[in-house]
């Protein structure tokens, strides 16, 4: 009994025991932490607003790749038509016998450009790599692996342009002329 006449009846090491409180109609009644928890609905709202969320940011990346990825291929593009137009310039001054031509993204990432030469009449390989020398092409110091004699590049937009030119050697005609524009395997996604 205490001093001011009422029983204590919890038992020592006990500790108290809280009531549950009530929890109001068309909620359920088994929250682990013992409060009620939230409603169905605005759970189901909660859910709604975060998938829409992650959808427009699905979306906005999505749409930022494919803006990029166009980007990429309008530059690989332009390096693949500078490469074309240069060829083309070569083609008048040395007529070839056969050609092709096979732009980025079509058949690979790399676009290329070939040309076959007469195997009587078509021009030495060291007056092929002349021209073009004067026109802007470096020559690789290193050897090239046969039948390849010169391996020449240029830079065009941010890309390395390659001609490899195939002879016997550089004092004999040329078989065939081979340059290939580098482009990007990110910029040919959906080509």
């Amino acid at each position: 009994m205490s001093d001011s006449g009422f029983v204590d009846e919890a038992e020592a090491g006990r500790g108290h025991r809280s009531r549950p409180r009530p929890v109001p109609s068309g909620v359920a009644r088994d929250a682990p932490d013992g409060r009620a928890p939230e409603p169905r609905a605005r759970r189901r709202r909660r859910r709604a607003v975060l998938a829409a969320f992650a959808l427009v940011v699905v979306g906005l990346v999505g749409f930022g790749g494919w803006a990029w990825a166009g980007r990429v291929h309008a530059d690989d593009l332009a390096a693949y038509t500078s490469l074309a137009h240069q060829v083309e310039e070569l083609d008048r001054t040395m007529t070839p016998l056969g050609h092709g031509e096979v732009p980025p993204c079509r058949e690979a990432t790399d676009g290329s450009v070939t040309r076959t030469y007469p195997p009587s009449t078509g021009p030495q390989a060291a007056e092929l790599v002349g021209f073009l020398l004067q026109k802007g092409w470096r020559q690789s110091s290193g050897a090239a692996p046969a039948p390849v004699v010169a391996h020449l590049s240029r830079d065009v937009a941010g890309h390395e342009l390659t001609i490899d030119v195939s002879a016997a050697s550089m004092n004999q005609l040329v078989e065939a002329l081979t340059a290939r524009s580098p482009a990007s395997a990110f910029g040919c996604l959906g080509r």
